[in-house]
């Protein structure tokens, strides 16, 4: 049976692959509401995909909040908590890109064949996608249960009562987790320039103009963040292993996020605002995607933190 940290290394890892996946992905939701074609969708349909583009924003929340859970409540720890946190996180993270890549591609068989096609297609892909992420693991479930050994849970707590992390183990973990969010953040970033030379993006008002380049900024900011560790563990620590860079890289990571998550509410506030011309809509959904993300990343995480305590 594998060993505590490894079981959270490797969790952390599966859900960085799925982050880079999403991140990918929502940046290619953002790029089609400035297409030129993009107006000659019916309305209906604008309204499905801006839908399903806060749908993923939001599944982003999920699977961003074990790297700051991990540093904020557990201090960088390897705790049970943070193994269980990971795993539900996991579970369920994928079922918002499962309705978004069928409200994608229900929007482009729409304009190729019409609503049937369309209709067959976003629930072929959709069933699919829910069938291969979650239909499959949960019919192997049963027998990777009984295969396990009962007490797998002692031996988790067992191993968190001996000293503690090993320092090693923690820098290990914090960069793991800002490498869960730099790719991402910087394919996002690639998406939010690109939008800048579109031809829709020309229409807005200059105030949506300035709202998205701002959010392009908090978004670069999150990218210099993410990246500073590791200049600053060969230049102040020679790559050498240090409380101090734990501390420093864990810092940048959180910062990372929160100018992330200023970045993404920013967009939405612009795409929602180009769909629907209300500003009131786009500053109540976006207002409550930013609650959403410093809620769960920083509110829970601290409330876990100091609930313990």
């Amino acid at each position: 049976m594998a060993k505590l940290k490894d079981k959270i290394e490797n969790g952390l890892n599966d859900v960085r692959i799925l982050i880079l996946g999403a991140q990918v992905l929502i940046g290619v939701d953002f790029r089609v509401f400035f297409e030129p074609d993009f107006s000659s969708i019916p309305p209906p349909t604008q309204l499905a995909q801006l839908g399903s583009l806060g749908l993923m924003i939001l599944g982003l929340g999920p699977l961003l909040l074990p790297a700051a859970f991990h540093q904020i409540a557990e201090s960088g720890e390897e705790t049970a908590r943070i193994k269980n946190l990971t795993s539900v996180v996991l579970n369920f993270g994928l079922l918002p890109f499962a309705a978004g890549l069928a409200a994608s591609i229900f929007m482009v068989a729409q304009k190729l064949s019409g609503n049937g096609m369309a209709w067959a297609a976003a629930i072929t892909l959709g069933s699919f996608a829910m069938i291969l992420w979650y239909g499959l693991g949960y019919l192997n479930y049963e027998k990777s249960k009984k295969d396990m050994t009962a007490n797998k849970d002692q031996q988790d707590e067992t191993e968190m009562s001996k000293e503690g992390t090993p320092l090693t183990d923690k820098i290990k973990h914090v960069l793991t987790e800002t490498r869960m969010v730099l790719p991402g953040t910087q394919a996002l970033l690639g998406f939010q320039v690109v939008i800048f030379l579109m031809q829709d993006f020309d229409r807005l008002q200059k105030s949506m103009k300035w709202m998205h380049f701002g959010s392009l900024v908090a978004v670069a900011i999150s990218a210099v963040l993410l990246i500073a560790p590791a200049a600053f563990h060969r230049i102040a620590e020679h790559g050498e292993d240090s409380e101090r860079f734990h501390r420093t890289a864990s810092i940048f990571m959180l910062w990372a996020m929160f100018f992330l998550g200023l970045g993404l509410a920013g967009d939405f506030y612009v795409i929602t605002w180009k769909v629907s011309q209300s500003q009131a809509l786009a500053s109540w959904t976006s207002g409550i995607l930013l609650l959403f993300f410093y809620g769960l990343w920083f509110g829970y995480s601290g409330w876990k933190r100091w609930a313990e305590k």
